[in-house]
């Protein structure tokens, strides 16, 4: 009898579980269909597509036209031979003087240290 009784039960609990989940897969549409969606396909008509002029730059700032561009860059060649590894390709150039991209020192900081402008021992740092 027991047995009975629970495959009974069992029957019922599946019954009611099979019967929730048509319910949801026939509400889903409704709640969740924005979702397969694209994006871009929803809000397009929340953000209209503005047509932009083209910016051109300022007059001054403008490369003549007719003057060929080496005429305006100056290339300076390498005192240096290329290097024969990708490695060491790596601020080949930086080592002279004139290429240096750090024209001001190391580390520009007029202001100096953190340290110095809180008056902190230098014990007291580590």
């Amino acid at each position: 009898m027991d047995l009975c009784l629970f495959l009974s039960l069992k029957r019922r609990m599946m019954k009611d579980h099979v019967s929730q989940e048509m319910r949801a897969a026939k509400k889903w549409p409704d709640n969740w269909q924005f979702l397969t969606q694209d994006y871009r396909e929803l809000v397009k008509d929340q953000f209209p597509i503005k047509e932009r002029k083209p910016v051109m730059p300022p007059t001054p700032l403008r490369i003549p036209e007719g003057i060929p561009l080496n005429q305006l860059v100056e290339v300076h060649p390498s005192t240096k031979p290329v290097p024969k590894t990708t490695s060491a390709l790596i601020g080949w150039r930086s080592g002279e003087e004139k290429l240096k991209l750090e024209r001001y020192g190391k580390y520009a900081n007029p202001k100096g240290a953190l340290i110095k402008q809180l008056n902190w021992p230098i014990e007291g740092i580590e």
